[in-house]
């Protein structure tokens, strides 16, 4: 009941009956690499399948001085399952 206001109307938004296709990635970053870049590259590519991109994990080798970061992109689709 929190999604309804008193006296609005809310817009009715279709959701997927299909089950979500999960991806993971990681990779070495710059110091100065921004992840908003990298999530927008991810959504024009992906477009309306692309549910979720979310960092689920940063590893930093202070031997090295290099920091990997680790990525989670769910794919879903209203209209069909998806395969790899």
């Amino acid at each position: 009941m929190n999604q309804f206001r008193k006296g609005e109307i809310t817009e009715y938004k279709e959701f997927s009956k299909y089950p979500v296709c999960t991806k993971d990635f990681s990779m070495w970053v710059a110091p100065e690499y921004n992840p908003n870049d990298l999530f927008e590259i991810i959504r024009e590519i992906g477009g309306d399948l692309i549910e979720a991109v979310e960092q689920i994990d940063e590893f930093v080798d202070a031997k090295r001085n290099r920091t990997s970061k680790a990525y989670r992109i769910s794919f879903r689709s209203l209209e069909r399952t998806l395969t790899n």
